[in-house]
């Protein structure tokens, strides 16, 4: 009779512990079973874990979720673990990554649907930039402060939907150019100056450029800049000529300082 009661109360314990494990929230899991894995996208919504390892089977469960996923916590990506996570459709984060090796890079650029955040690398060498031509959605390189021209020139055959380089300021002219050249939708770049020659390029893109940082323009940069028929962002521009200025401002889709609309111009002069 006390050997039952014993054996009824280990049961009982085994089966709360068990609970409070598959009830731990996902931001201080540091290990996910296949199980838990497949409990987590079931639940429809944006999923951060902090683990720092994952094996392919809870990877491929993972990559079911309707809603973003973030990895920030993984600093290494076996090939097999990121093939698991390919289908996934939605926005991926992989933040802690710090290196990305050419295999890896192939992996991860064959997504065809969904976007990749890749903000942890400080540098992406040409062999990796080229294996993302197969990528669909949007690329993330939000600690990215310098590039090659050869690295630029390897993304010029990017077709996704966005090349974010938010902070990358440290780039040549010709750098400039061939990033200008990528068939992408969206081109997000942190340069705080630009050239009449890197201008005249990026005056013959189809899609949207967003240069936030830029803070200065010239008139021959202006004029060259003008010939670009989708959306541009220049919202960080401190220094430009009225003449550049009006020239900017005939675009309907340049967006522009508040300073440097008209109304706020006719105050400055009262």
């Amino acid at each position: 009779m006390l050997k039952t009661i014993v054996g009824m109360c280990l049961l009982v314990f085994a089966a709360a512990g068990g609970a409070r494990a598959a009830d731990e929230p996902a931001e201080t899991l540091t290990k996910l079973t296949v199980e838990r894995a497949r409990e987590l996208a079931a639940i429809k919504g944006d999923l951060q874990l902090k683990v720092a390892s994952l094996s392919s089977e809870a990877a491929a469960e993972l990559a079911k979720l309707d809603g973003r996923l973030f990895l920030n916590g993984l600093k290494e990506l076996p090939l097999d673990v990121a093939r698991a996570l390919v289908p996934f459709k939605n926005h991926m984060s992989l933040g802690g990554l710090t290196s990305l090796p050419e295999e890896l890079a192939a992996v991860l650029g064959s997504r065809a649907i969904g976007n990749t955040h890749l903000n942890g690398l400080r540098t992406v060498d040409p062999a990796s930039a080229s294996k993302f031509d197969s990528h669909r959605g949007s690329l993330y390189f939000d600690g990215v402060k310098s590039m090659s021209d050869e690295t630029a020139a390897a993304f010029e055959s990017y077709r996704g939907s966005s090349l974010v380089l938010t902070n990358l300021t440290d780039i040549s002219d010709k750098g400039v150019i061939s990033l200008a050249r990528h068939k992408g939708d969206v081109l997000v770049l942190g340069i705080t100056t630009l050239s009449p020659e890197a201008a005249a390029v990026l005056g013959q893109r189809k899609g949207k450029i967003k240069l936030r940082s830029l803070t200065s323009l010239s008139d021959e940069a202006a004029k060259n800049l003008v010939q670009h028929d989708a959306d541009l962002t220049l919202t960080g521009i401190t220094e430009i000529s009225a003449e550049a200025a009006e020239l900017l401002r005939s675009k309907k889709k340049v967006d522009l300082p508040k300073k440097f609309h008209p109304a706020a111009a006719s105050k400055g002069t009262n």
